[in-house]
């Protein structure tokens, strides 16, 4: 199953927004690099041991090696563990190292959409030709983000989940595979998500896609995401509790993220998440609240 988040032209966020979400997700996960423009995290993440992140395997040896029918559940196999506990497949980290995969992103969706976890697929910006949009294709659920700080921003992103809704069509769940998340300071998160509904209501190539909540504006809590040590100052940041709230959300709009047996984690690494219970996104907020107490 795979989750993308993607950002709006003039919206960085999409790196930000998909490794919150990986945090604090409560299923099985992997953290995708799928952004043409060049991969950050081998930049910002450590192993669980403090030291940088080696050099293979990446999202490419995946791709090469799913050219030939790999065996279920081998993706795990080419991510690598973080100090975050977050599993991640790591893309190049220049335009240039991501071209040979411009004909490769369709077994690697391919294997992401088969997988029973949840690959979190940071897409980028989501552009008109981007090379990953086979992964944003196989995707259950594409989250855009969004700001909100002008007229402007509300009405050019109106227009682009338009223009995105159109292109991604209908999910084999009868609706857009496509909603919103804006970036804003927690204290106006409401306000904000309420504006940007009324705004895509006004519309009706938009009118049916749903903003889902938001991710809190706070550079702290950026700074420590980036920093990729697991402690109580980054758990308790705006930016993860807006994430946990946003992540409950999304497994309720999108169930199909969730199935049975992606509950249980394969492998013993250091990790926020926990079981998930029948009802996941119900659930996810108690879950998580246990889990933080064995954070540093």
């Amino acid at each position: 199953m795979i989750l993308a988040t993607c950002a709006d032209k003039g919206s960085p966020g999409a790196t930000t927004l998909a490794t919150a979400l990986a945090v604090v997700w409560p299923v099985q996960r992997v953290l995708l690099e799928a952004d043409p423009s060049g991969g950050d995290l081998a930049f910002r993440l450590r192993d669980r041991h403090g030291r940088e992140l080696a050099s293979e395997p990446t999202v490419m040896s995946l791709a090469a090696d799913a050219r030939e029918s790999l065996p279920a559940g081998s993706l795990t196999g080419y991510a690598q563990p973080t100090s975050l506990g977050v599993p991640v497949l790591l893309g190049p980290p220049s335009a240039e190292g991501f071209e040979p995969m411009a004909r490769l992103w369709p077994p690697v969706a391919g294997e992401a959409q088969l997988w029973l976890g949840t690959v979190i697929a940071d897409l980028g910006r989501l552009q008109l030709r981007h090379a990953a949009g086979p992964v944003a294709a196989a995707a259950t659920g594409v989250l855009l983000v969004m700001r909100a700080d002008t007229r402007e921003d509300l009405y050019h992103g109106r227009d682009r989940v338009g223009e995105l809704a159109g292109r991604l069509g209908q999910g084999p769940h009868g609706r857009s595979p496509l909603a919103v998340a804006v970036v804003c300071p927690a204290r106006d998160g409401r306000r904000v998500v309420g504006e940007v509904r009324q705004v895509l209501a006004s519309q009706a190539a938009s009118s049916t896609i749903p903003v889902l909540g938001f991710l809190a504006e706070d550079a702290r809590g950026v700074a420590g995401l980036r920093a990729g040590e697991l402690s109580r100052r980054l758990l308790g940041s705006e930016l993860i509790r807006s994430a946990r709230t946003l992540a409950e959300t999304l497994l309720d709009w999108w169930p199909e993220l969730t199935p049975a047996a992606a509950a249980q984690p394969d492998s013993p690494e250091p990790t926020l998440n926990v079981a998930a219970a029948e009802s996941p996104g119900r659930h996810a907020r108690s879950d998580l609240r246990s889990a933080e107490g064995g954070a540093r």
